[in-house]
């Protein structure tokens, strides 16, 4: 053999490590230097949107300007820099804690607020009602809220908020539209069986009613009793703040939203508003000195060195299986399991309030989330639950073992109960004239097969399944809401409840919103009432920071908060992946109208 060639191999192999070790170093620099540049624009913006947001301190006397013409975001406020130098729109719980500050801020002479047609959910409507009820309180400063109409779906909601003001304006053109409370959910199986899919489901609970929607072309009867039940709930939650305000009973409000709508000057005489804006009128232009409601957000005093740090952790959506990638719309039952095991474990954190907003959704990724937050309890730390405009089934499974569980009035929750099944696409594909062919080895090969129908035995195998996850969720709930299985079992079939039913029935501990959370936080910590309590809303991975960057939009929900329909609903691309089979810890979809 010639050493030649082997020569060359050698020299070959000592250019290439060369080569490849110039790469690298040559990416390595680059990767520094990308990361060093990278660095200082994220420096500039943070320190140009500092300068933005903050200026110099606000003085002298203003009225606060606060636009609600839109939902307020219910998410963790992002770093200055990821606004890109733009004054970023207060969350639910920057304005909240900002009209609580402002009723004690002697710069700050009343609340103008402007209502539209974009605002607002009735858990956030209650939300924003109760703080601007205690700013009035607890100041005995005026509070104007005007509005072009009360209409559409959001009418109602942002009513609800205006009876909190000692004066509420509305235009000559527009209308008092609030007409009352409806409750929808889709009932889709003659269309189904119409294109040729075959909805095969199986549940524990007679009033898991979620398959209904692809099963059913009309509610059962405990459906069409639950969702009575609901309305009825939510219809007084709604009525009674604008009862106390006009100082009359609630049969008597009913009574006259009956009658409804009405024009400007027809609502002025019944007392629905006070005053009636002329048609030249500047809606949003206030008399006097105003100050946005963002740039006083963004004016809030630095909290004092000992205020007690505590995590605050928002999530929303459906709850997706563990294996599941983060999305702007969905919990990633890893990753939020993850930032409540870092809270559990963190020293400086001392309480940890867990917002969900929530229909369920996997048994699995419930069962994930739900072991870190009974981690908590076996670590002692406090961990409060606040619910939004669902927390339900899977979501509740996450609750069940909270600290202190505080629902909204207008919270669906609850959902105590199982469901499993699929969608078979065979007969479609057929009539489309596309053929399926193949082979199979195992007597249930083709139980997750999206083109063939089950038989009975694997129904019953279904069946089997569900029952043995219903009896899990019962009895993790019994410990956590230190009750019976049996107590439970009467009170879960499934069923859904309203905040304000579920505390008469032990599902809850207060009713309430942000506020009264932290008031129960700081109860938990043996804290004073007005004790500061410094929010940590964890430090975001690059990961999550351009997650922020490509989805602005992460905290918009369903206009009223309650429901929207399940996710294969929202795309035609996932129709077939998603609602393929489904074995879940969901509500039924309702939505308000």
């Amino acid at each position: 053999m010639s050493a030649g060639p082997q020569r060359r191999s050698f020299f070959n192999r000592l250019l290439t490590w060369i080569f490849n070790g110039v790469v690298g170093i040559v990416f390595v620099f680059g990767a520094i230097t990308t990361l060093i540049v990278v660095g200082l624009i994220l420096a500039a913006l943070n320190f140009n949107a500092h300068k933005i947001n903050v200026k110099q301190p606000l003085t002298g006397k203003f009225n606060l300007a606060i636009n609600l013409e839109n939902n307020p975001v219910d998410a963790a406020s992002t770093p200055f820099w990821l606004n890109f130098g733009q004054t970023p729109q207060p969350s639910l719980l920057q304005s909240i804690q900002a009209i609580d500050r402002a009723a004690h801020d002697d710069r700050v002479t009343g609340l103008d607020i402007t209502l539209g047609s974009g605002c607002c959910s009735l858990t956030t409507a209650e939300e924003l009602h109760n703080a601007i009820a205690r700013f009035r309180a607890e100041s005995g400063k005026p509070v104007i809220a005007r509005a072009m109409s009360f209409d559409g779906p959001t009418g109602l909601g942002a009513y609800m908020i205006a009876t909190a003001a000692s004066r509420i304006e509305l235009s000559e053109a527009g209308d008092f539209g609030v007409t009352g409370l409806s409750l929808q959910t889709p009932f889709a199986a003659t269309a189904l069986q119409t294109v040729g899919v075959d909805a095969q489901f199986a549940h524990v609970g007679k009033y898991k009613t979620y398959p209904q929607l692809y099963t059913r072309s009309a509610p059962s009867k405990a459906n069409l009793h639950m969702l009575n039940s609901l309305a009825g709930s939510l219809y007084r939650a709604a009525i009674a703040p604008i009862a106390v305000r006009l100082n009359q009973s609630p049969a008597a409000v009913r009574a006259m939203i009956d009658q409804a709508p009405f024009s400007a000057d027809q609502a002025k005489k019944d007392g629905l508003i006070d005053v009636v804006m002329p048609l030249d009128a500047e809606v949003a232009v206030f008399a006097g000195r105003t100050v946005s409601f963002s740039r006083y957000v963004a004016d809030a005093p630095k909290l004092p060195a000992h205020a007690t740090q505590i995590a605050l952790i928002i999530a929303h959506g459906d709850i997706q299986a563990p294996s599941a990638n983060d999305t702007a719309s969905a919990i990633a039952p890893r990753q939020l399991a993850g930032e409540l095991h870092h809270a559990i474990h963190d020293k400086d954190i001392k309480a940890i309030l867990l917002r969900l907003d929530t229909p369920g959704g996997t048994v699995t990724g419930s069962a994930v989330i739900g072991a870190q937050v009974a981690a908590a309890a076996r670590a002692h730390k406090p961990l409060i639950i606040s619910m939004g405009g669902l927390d339900a089934s899977g979501g509740y499974w996450v609750s069940s073992h909270g600290t202190v569980l505080v629902a909204d009035p207008a919270t669906l929750t609850g959902s105590i109960g199982v469901l499993g099944g699929k969608l078979s696409f065979g007969k479609l594909l057929t009539k489309i004239g596309v053929t399926i062919t193949g082979a199979s080895r195992g007597a249930n090969a083709d139980f997750d097969s999206q083109t063939t129908r089950w038989n009975q035995a694997e129904l019953a195998n279904l069946q089997t399944m569900l029952n043995a996850d219903y009896q899990n969720f019962v009895t993790w709930v019994a410990t956590g809401r230190h009750l019976t299985p049996a107590q439970v079992n009467a009170i879960g079939q499934g069923r859904v409840w309203t905040g304000t039913q579920a505390l008469k029935r032990g599902l809850v501990d207060k009713i309430g919103g942000y506020h009264t959370a932290f008031a129960a936080v700081r109860t938990a910590l043996h804290l004073s009432p007005n004790a500061p309590l410094a929010i940590n809303n964890g430090k975001p991975n690059f990961h999550e920071l351009f997650k922020q960057l490509l989805h602005k939009d992460i905290g918009k929900l369903n206009p009223l908060g309650l429901a929207s329909l399940p996710p294969g609903l929202r795309s035609d691309a996932r129709l077939i992946t998603t609602l393929s089979q489904l074995h879940r810890l969901e509500m039924q979809p309702i939505t308000l109208h």
